[in-house]
């Protein structure tokens, strides 16, 4: 494996564009997985919390396209330093096409973090919160249209518009059956709370990679 130390770490902004943000190696700052205090990032949500939101997701995620086009897509992290992996190592490891599951979220300055680790335990890296995964139930075509939706409010609905959309996304939800109303009815729960308090934490996981 040959990796690089990063100079520079891609952050999400507010508005879930992705912008550059310098971060010097010496300077990530994270919280532990174990602290249950306040992270700030993410506004009363811990990282513990989000980590146990994500994780029971299991292995439903894929790396995106954009691991395998740019540097920074991959990183491992030690001691609290990130080394960014090389681009020729990111495209073969997205080139096997392995479901991972996200174990792990971490808040750092401008952005978010997530680790991952392949359903065959051989692969684990860290990678960028909204642009580094997708969940594969996001391509049921079953559920695009909830998706859709969900999408809408979490990107660009005003907050006089949110509570007719929700009412539109339970209505898809409750016209599915079997796994696909589960997801749904999962999904439009971890949108209620987004809509309480918007943060990267509260995304629905179903929309991770997908909006």
């Amino acid at each position: 494996m040959k990796f690089k130390y990063i100079v520079g770490l891609s952050a999400v902004a507010a508005t879930f564009a992705t912008v550059a943000a310098p971060l010097a190696v010496t300077n990530v700052k994270a919280a532990d997985v174990s602290d249950t205090n306040t992270v700030v990032n993410n506004q009363d949500v811990s990282d513990k919390t989000w980590s146990n939101k994500l994780a029971k997701a299991g292995y439903v995620f894929k790396l995106t396209k954009d691991v395998a086009t740019d540097d920074g897509g991959l990183f491992q992290r030690k001691n609290g330093l990130l080394k960014e992996y090389s681009l020729k190592y990111a495209k073969k490891v997205f080139a096997k096409n392995m479901l991972f599951k996200i174990d792990r979220a971490i808040s750092i300055e401008n952005g978010s973090l997530i680790h991952i680790v392949s359903q065959n335990g051989k692969y684990k890296f860290w990678t960028n919160f909204l642009t580094g995964t997708y969940n594969v139930n996001g391509h049921r075509e079953s559920l695009k249209p909830l998706i859709k939706i969900e999408a809408e409010i979490v990107t660009n609905t005003s907050k006089e518009k949110i509570a007719k959309k929700l009412v539109t996304a339970e209505k898809l939800a409750n016209k599915l059956k079997g796994s696909d109303k589960k997801l749904a009815q999962e999904s439009i729960s971890q949108l209620k709370q987004w809509i309480d308090n918007k943060v990267y934490a509260n995304i629905p996981t179903l929309l991770i990679g997908n909006f």
